[in-house]
């Protein structure tokens, strides 16, 4: 008898883990690199200095019990606690040996202390001005693509924490790849052709639609060949967007997003228009977007204005505002133990700090978008 008993302790024992892991959904973090890291010996260091950092910023926001009930969704969502990282130094490696070699070229001549601003400034801003130039970023955004269709096909929905140049990234990514165009509400009528939201890269890649170099969003003026992509433009987004849920949330740190991309301001370009498309579409599927950025950064620029959510109804149309818990939030006022020079490298070397910076930042932000005290 009390080997039934034992056995039947130990199925129920052994059972419940198995029905609850069956019902969490796992929340990986994918790490983006920023910039000047192109070898062998800097994706160690950066893969090494996730590893230690993860397991801090994971026990920091599952302790948050505001961060649980939230981000977590009271316990069905937990993150994972194996680390990814998305490495894109070796991308941009070979144009930096490029410039490396015609600074070499120019050493004869040259007085060293020029030579060594050169090079630190060639160095520090090479990968950031090479994955903005559109067919680089395209090309990295794809690849990330794919990392992040790996984890949904595995269950898991994706945080990704871009670093300095590698917010680029995360931005990029976010524009291109979440279905955020609903056509419907433009297209339709054309022989009552309905088609699933989409994103900037399926109707781009089927044709409907190119970019100009001026910044236009130009339409293709054949009818017939529109009518004919639209019919085959589910198959384009199922291949070219992020699969609804896929994406949990964007965490930019030590991010110069709001220097690089100032234009994102200029109304005239129709790309700033898909703007008031992404914002509803983070908002309506619980997506939140934080920068956090310590105060000593120098390449740390923080968002100019946070908007809560009364901000948000006079830039775009206010008719979602019941759906979803999704935010955007920029801080950027905790303090460094570092110097002002060591600043931009300093958030892995104290990463209780850089946690917690984090969950205050996602806290804070919630609270301050939906005006809770």
């Amino acid at each position: 008898m009390k080997k039934i008993l034992l056995a039947i302790l130990c199925i129920g024992v052994l059972s419940v883990p198995a029905f609850a892991i069956e019902n969490i959904t796992p929340l990986k973090f994918i790490y983006l690199n920023g910039s000047n890291t192109n070898t062998v010996d800097s994706e160690k260091d950066f893969t090494d200095s996730i590893e230690k950092v993860h397991p801090y910023l994971k026990d920091e926001l599952e302790n948050s019990e505001f961060v649980y009930t939230n981000m977590l969704n009271n316990g069905a969502v937990r993150i994972d606690e194996q680390p990814a990282t998305f490495f894109w130094g070796f991308d941009s490696s070979e144009d930096l040996n490029s410039v490396d070699e015609s600074l070499n070229w120019m050493s004869v001549f040259s007085p060293r202390l020029a030579q060594t601003v050169r090079s630190f400034i060639s160095h520090c801003m090479h990968d950031a001005i090479w994955v903005q130039k559109s067919y680089n970023m395209q090309r990295v955004i794809n690849d990330l693509h794919k990392d992040v269709l790996l984890e949904y096909h595995r269950g898991k929905k994706v945080v990704l924490l871009g670093y300095s140049a590698g917010s680029f990234i995360t931005y990029e990514y976010l524009i291109h790849k979440l279905p955020a165009m609903n056509l419907n509400e433009v297209l339709m009528g054309k022989d009552g052709i309905k088609v699933k939201p989409t994103c900037l890269d399926a109707v781009t890649s089927s044709g409907m639609a190119v970019y100009s170099m001026n910044g236009e969003f130009l339409s293709n003026p054949d009818e017939n060949a529109v009518k004919s992509l639209l019919k085959n433009l589910d198959k384009y987004t199922k291949e070219q967007c992020a699969p609804e849920g896929a994406v949990a949330g964007v965490i930019n740190y030590a991010s110069p997003l709001a220097l690089f991309y100032s234009d994102r301001n200029n109304h005239s370009l129709e790309i700033n228009r898909y703007n008031a498309y992404l914002f509803e579409y983070l908002k309506k599927n619980d997506i939140f977007m934080l920068t956090v950025n310590f105060a000593e950064d120098p390449m740390g620029f923080p968002i100019a204005n946070n908007m809560n959510i009364d901000d948000l109804k006079t830039y775009v149309d206010a008719s979602f505002f019941t759906k979803g818990r999704g935010f955007f939030y920029s801080k950027s006022d905790v303090k460094s133990p570092a110097t002002f020079i060591g600043a931009h490298l300093s958030y892995w070397k104290y990463p209780k700090k850089f946690a917690k910076m984090i969950t205050d930042g996602y806290v804070e932000g919630y609270k301050y978008f939906y005006k809770l005290e």
